[in-house]
């Protein structure tokens, strides 16, 4: 199924959540609400549920506006953070609940919650009460509990902030692949955006309530739409060098040397930028004009990551180990066209 937001907005009294969101999501797509805390993620998530009513705007599920329809009529599936399941149920009454709401018969509701058991690959469980079970398999059972009444969408709402780290790695891999099993649109809310990255068709970034950027995780790491994007996408984070714009190129702050820059006709002469890098953007040698002193080294797996100064600014970049890089060592810097990028001081908008 397709979803179609139209100006969409949430307002609490002073406070504007979601602010005049217009965007459309594909059929069957798994599509990652990402932000810092209070962006207005679930707040988005609660209005396509119908938990939450619209201040303004539209909401459509494939061509039916859905905007004032009561929860129970929209065909929502939805997993909470804490995933809510009954404690006094077996785990195949949980899952047949929704069904026994629709007055399903006895024999045709167990026959279906045990086809999603098994999708889920909970059905060694189902005797179980949900304090027997796991974290990561609680979750299994609340996604079947809510994949069982079929959904139009299915929304998830952080359900893996409560697993450990080894736990989120392997059920955010399992929820992609029940997502694609079952081939419902999925809206899956997170804060961390390696999270987003790997489990997503789609990453909506958002902030203070406006969406920031829509698009492929990929497009998000190398097509930046502003600065905040640009700083939220990829680890390690992004180098971020002031400056400003002059007619030989990027002239940073506390430095003397200018690093030419072959995108940059757009930007207006003596404008106030920053040059952004991504740290596998950045080619450290023995040679060259843009010279940096080496600060401090440590291996992340098997790169090395240096935190190198130029003038009184900091970057952190890759460097080759037969290099044998050593504190206060002076090296050369030189920029990749991809992963480099030039903003607006002010604004954070992207000139090039």
């Amino acid at each position: 199924m397709k979803v179609r937001v139209e100006k969409l907005t949430k307002r609490f009294n002073d406070v504007t959540a979601v602010n005049e969101l217009t965007a459309e999501f594909e059929s069957g797509k798994l599509i990652a609400l990402l932000g810092p805390s209070g962006c207005g993620k679930t707040t988005m998530l609660n209005m396509l549920s119908g938990i939450l009513p619209v201040t303004d705007g539209k909401i459509f599920f494939d061509e039916e506006d859905v905007t004032d329809l009561p929860p129970d009529k929209r065909e929502v599936g939805l997993v909470f953070q804490n995933y809510a399941l009954y404690p006094h149920m077996s785990v195949l009454e949980n899952i047949c609940f929704p069904l026994k709401i629709k007055k399903v018969p006895k024999a045709e509701r167990i026959k279906i919650a045990k086809e999603y058991a098994k999708m889920v690959h909970i059905d060694e469980y189902l005797d179980r009460k949900p304090k027997e079970l796991s974290g990561g398999q609680q979750q299994r059972v609340a996604i079947a509990r809510a994949l069982v009444k079929k959904p139009r969408l299915l929304l998830l709402d952080e359900p893996l902030s409560n697993l450990d780290a080894k736990l989120r790695v392997e059920m955010r891999e399992e929820i992609r692949r029940i997502q694609r099993e079952s081939g419902v649109t999925t809206f899956f809310v997170t804060h961390d955006q390696e999270e987003a990255s790997a489990i997503s068709d789609y990453i909506m970034l958002m902030k203070k309530g406006v969406m920031q950027q829509f698009d492929h995780s990929r497009q998000l790491y190398n097509e930046p739409s502003n600065l905040f994007v640009a700083d939220f996408i990829g680890a390690p984070t992004i180098n971020q060098l002031h400056g400003e714009w002059t007619k030989e190129g990027i002239k940073l702050d506390t430095y003397d040397t200018v690093i030419p820059f072959a995108k940059g006709n757009n930007i207006p002469i003596n404008q106030r930028i920053v040059f952004a890098c991504r740290a596998e953007a950045i080619i450290v040698s023995n040679r060259g004009t843009v010279k940096a002193t080496v600060v401090d080294t440590y291996l992340s797996g098997k790169d090395v990551l240096a935190n190198l100064q130029l003038g009184e600014q900091m970057l952190r970049t890759y460097i080759a180990d037969d290099m044998n890089p050593e504190d206060g060592m002076e090296v050369y810097l030189a920029f990749k066209e991809a992963g480099v990028f030039v903003f607006d001081e002010e604004t954070g908008e992207r000139y090039a």
